[in-house]
C-alpha cells in the first residue's frame, strides 16, 4: 500500500528527472559512468542506488579538472539528470518510510484499541503474553539471588505485593510482570480496593450485623479485586501502548505532511541546472534545503549525504524505539502457544473418543447418508420429473376420476331410462331420440312422471309395478351427477397441476439454496461484492475519519502555542499526514476491491486525487467529501453500515 501511493504521489515529478537531449548537444568520449549511474537510476528507488549515486557523484572529477561543464555538452546533461533522479528517489524514499512507519503505527494501535476494548481480549492476552512475563520474574530472581519462599503464594501475601501502604512503592515482581509499572507508579492507587467503613453507631444487634455485612462485602470485594487486577494492569498497559502508538503515529504523520508539502517546491528545485556555481550561498541543515534549486553541486551534494545518513539513523532509531517501549504486536508463536499447547491434547481426547464411537458414528454417518439420498431422490429429483411429464404430456389423464368411468355411467342411465319408456310409456323410435337427447342434457321428466303415478300406490307399484326401478333410475342419476361434479373439480385440478407440481418441488429446493449459500459462504474464499461488509466497513470508518480530521483538526502538544498563528482554512502537516494515511486506505480499496476498468472505480479515484491535492482548502475537500458521500454512499453500502438512511 505504501509504495503504491509514494510512486502514485511522485509521477507528476517524473517527467522532470527525464534525460532532455536535444539535436544541438555535443557527445563526449568520458560520460560512461554518467550514463550507467543514470540507467540505474531508473529502476525502483531504494536506498543501495542512491547510496551508489552519491558515491559516484564524489569521485566525479569532471569539475574538479575543468572550471566547467560545457552548457551544450552531453555530459552535462546527463550530470544533472543523475542528481536531479538522485534527489527525486531521496524524496521517494522519505515519503514511503514515513507513510509506512505511520501506517504500521496505526494498524498497531487500532490493534491494540481491540484488545482494549473487550475483557476476554485482554484475557487472552494476559494468557498468551504470561510466559515472557514469567521469564522476567525468573530472570529477576536470578539476577537480585532472590529466595522464593511458600509463604509468598498465599492469598495475603499476593495482595500485599499489590497493594502496600505506598502505591509508590511498587513491588519488584509486579514490576516484572507489567513492566510499564515502572514508569506509572501512581497506577495502583486507582486500583486499590476501598477500605471497609467504620460503623458510629451505637453497639446494638442492627450496628453488629450491619458490621458484619460491611466485613463480609468488603472480603468480597477484595477477592474480587484480587482476580481481576491482573486484567486491569493488562488493560491499562494495551491503552498505554495504543496512546504511544498514536503518538509515533502523530510525529510520523506530521513529518509526512510537511513532505508533501514539499512537492511543488522540489518540482522547482528539479528544474535546476547544478552546473551553475553560487558564490557566497550558506546552506542550513534543514532537510528543506536539499528540495529548492538555490545550491550548487559542493553544497548540494554534502546535504544528500546526509540526508541518507539521517535516513538510515532514522529507521534504526525507529526501531529501536518500538522496541525499547515494546509497543510492537506479540509475534504469533505468542498469540498461537495457548492453541499449540492444547491441540494435542485434545486432538487425542477426540480421535479416542471417535475410536470408542465408531460403530454409532458409522451408523449415523449411514442414517445421514440415507436421508440426504432420500431427500433428493423424494423431493428434488422425483418432482422435478413430474413436472417435466405434465409440461410434455399436458395432463391427458384424470386426477380424480376418469373420462371412461364417466361415460360409462351415463350410457347405463340412458339405457335404463329407454327401457323404462319403452315398456311404461309406448315411446316410438322418434320419441326415446328425443328422451335419449334429453338424459344427455340431465333432463328426466318422463321418469319422474312415472315416479309421481307409482307412488300413489307405493305398495302395489313396489310389488307389480315400475316404483323399484323408477328409484334405480334416479340413483343412478345422483351417480351421474356426483360423477360429472367429480370431473369438473378433475378439470379444475388438471389446470392447475403445473402450478402443484412447482409447489411440490419449491421447499426442496429452497433447503438447497439456503444450504449451499451456507456451506458456499464456509467454503468460498472470494469476498462478498466491493470487497465484502468487513472491507466496506474500514472505508466507511476512513471516510468518516477524513471528515472528523477536517472539521477537528489534531494538533500535537509541541504545536498548541501556534496554532492560533494558523489560518483557519488552512490544513497543517499533521492533518495532512493523517488525511494521507486514510487516503492510502481508501486508494488501495479501490485497486483491489471495485471492479476494473469501471465508471465507480475511476470516480472513486478521481475522487481521492482530489483529497490528495495539496493546493485545495479544508472548505473545498470537505465539498469532495460530501461528494463521495452522494456518489457513492448509497452504491457501496455506507448508510446502511452508519445504521440507517441519510438524506445528505
Amino acid at each position: 500500500m505504501t509504495s503504491t501511493f509514494a510512486v502514485h504521489y511522485t509521477e507528476r515529478l517524473v517527467p522532470l528527472t527525464r534525460l532532455q537531449l536535444s539535436t544541438q548537444t555535443k557527445p563526449t568520449k568520458d560520460d560512461d559512468g554518467l550514463k550507467s549511474t543514470h540507467a540505474m537510476l531508473q529502476g525502483s528507488p531504494s536506498e543501495a542506488t542512491v547510496q551508489e549515486s552519491i558515491d559516484f557523484l564524489r569521485t566525479f572529477t569532471a569539475r574538479e579538472d575543468k572550471p566547467g561543464l560545457q552548457s551544450d555538452s552531453e555530459e552535462l546533461v546527463f550530470y544533472n539528470a543523475v542528481v536531479r533522479k538522485t534527489i527525486f528517489n531521496m524524496y521517494a524514499l522519505a515519503v514511503d518510510l514515513y507513510l509506512q512507519e505511520s501506517s504500521a503505527a496505526q494498524l498497531d494501535a487500532e490493534w491494540w484499541a481491540d484488545i482494549e476494548q473487550s475483557t476476554w481480549s485482554v484475557a487472552s492476552y494476559l494468557l498468551q503474553s504470561l510466559p515472557s512475563r514469567l521469564h522476567r520474574v525468573l530472570q529477576l530472581i536470578q539476577t537480585r539471588k532472590m529466595s522464593v519462599r511458600l509463604s509468598a503464594f498465599r492469598p495475603s501475601s499476593i495482595a500485599r505485593s499489590y497493594w502496600d501502604a505506598a502505591p509508590i512503592r511498587l513491588n519488584p515482581f509486579t514490576v516484572a510482570l507489567f513492566p510499564y509499572l515502572r514508569d506509572q507508579p501512581s497506577v495502583l492507587a486507582s486500583f486499590s480496593p476501598a477500605a471497609a467503613v467504620k460503623s458510629t453507631r451505637p453497639d446494638s444487634l442492627v450496628a453488629l450485623a450491619e458490621k458484619i455485612r460491611d466485613g463480609v462485602m468488603h472480603g468480597i470485594q477484595r477477592v474480587i479485586s484480587l482476580l481481576l487486577f491482573p486484567l486491569r494492569l493488562a488493560r491499562e498497559e494495551c491503552q498505554l501502548r495504543r496512546k504511544e502508538l498514536e503518538k509515533v503515529r502523530d510525529e510520523r504523520a506530521e513529518v509526512l505532511g510537511k513532505l508533501l508539502e514539499l512537492r511543488p517546491l522540489l518540482a522547482n528545485g528539479l528544474e535546476a541546472d547544478f552546473n551553475v556555481s553560487i558564490t557566497g550561498s550558506s546552506i542550513d541543515n534543514q532537510a528543506l534545503t536539499a528540495f529548492s534549486g538555490d545550491a550548487s553541486q559542493k553544497s548540494t551534494l554534502p546535504l544528500i549525504e546526509q540526508l541518507l545518513g539521517g535516513f538510515k539513523n532514522h529507521g534504526i532509531m525507529h526501531d529501536a524505539y518500538l522496541d525499547a517501549h515494546d509497543l510492537r504486536r506479540p509475534s504469533r508463536l505468542t498469540l498461537l502457544w495457548p492453541r499449540l499447547f492444547l491441540l494435542p491434547p485434545l486432538t487425542l481426547y477426540c480421535a479416542k473418543h471417535i475410536y470408542a464411537s465408531r460403530a454409532t458414528l458409522a451408523d449415523l454417518m449411514l442414517d445421514v447418508l440415507n436421508t440426504i439420498q432420500n431427500f433428493f431422490k423424494g423431493w428434488l429429483f422425483d418432482p422435478i420429473r413430474d413436472v417435466l411429464i405434465t409440461i410434455r404430456a399436458g395432463g391427458e389423464d384424470g386426477v380424480i376420476v376418469r373420462r371412461e368411468a364417466v361415460a360409462a355411467d351415463l350410457d347405463s342411465l340412458e339405457r335404463m331410462t329407454l327401457a323404462l319408456a319403452r315398456e311404461k310409456l309406448s315411446f316410438d323410435s322418434a320419441q326415446l331420440e328425443a328422451l335419449s337427447h334429453q338424459i344427455r342434457q340431465g333432463d328426466l321428466t318422463a321418469v319422474l312422471k312415472i315416479y309421481e303415478e307409482d307412488i300413489k300406490n307405493p305398495v302395489k307399484s313396489a310389488i307389480s309395478g315400475t316404483l323399484l326401478r323408477s328409484m334405480f333410475i334416479q340413483v343412478q342419476k345422483a351417480k351421474v351427477d356426483l360423477d360429472q361434479a367429480l370431473a369438473g373439480i378433475d378439470k379444475l385440478l388438471k389446470s392447475q397441476e403445473l402450478t402443484f407440481a412447482f409447489v411440490g418441488v419449491a421447499p426442496a429446493l429452497a433447503v438447497i439454496y439456503v444450504a449451499g449459500g451456507f456451506l458456499g459462504g464456509l467454503l468460498s474464499i472470494r469476498p462478498g461484492r466491493y470487497g465484502g461488509k468487513l472491507r466496506k466497513t474500514s472505508v466507511w470508518l476512513a471516510m468518516r475519519r477524513i471528515e472528523r480530521l477536517l472539521l477537528f483538526q489534531p494538533k500535537l502538544v509541541h504545536h498548541r502555542h501556534n496554532i492560533e498563528n494558523v489560518p483557519s482554512d488552512t490544513i497543517p502537516a499533521l492533518t495532512t499526514g493523517l488525511l494521507v494515511l486514510s487516503l492510502a486506505h481508501l486508494r488501495e480499496y479501490a485497486l483491489t476491491s471495485l471492479p476494473a476498468r469501471s465508471r465507480l472505480r475511476e470516480g472513486f479515484l478521481e475522487d481521492i486525487e482530489d483529497l490528495e491535492d495539496p493546493g485545495l482548502r479544508r472548505s473545498e475537500k470537505l465539498r469532495i467529501i460530501d461528494r463521495m458521500w452522494k456518489s457513492w454512499g448509497r452504491e457501496l453500502g455506507w448508510y446502511d453500515l452508519a445504521g440507517g438512511r441519510s438524506n445528505r
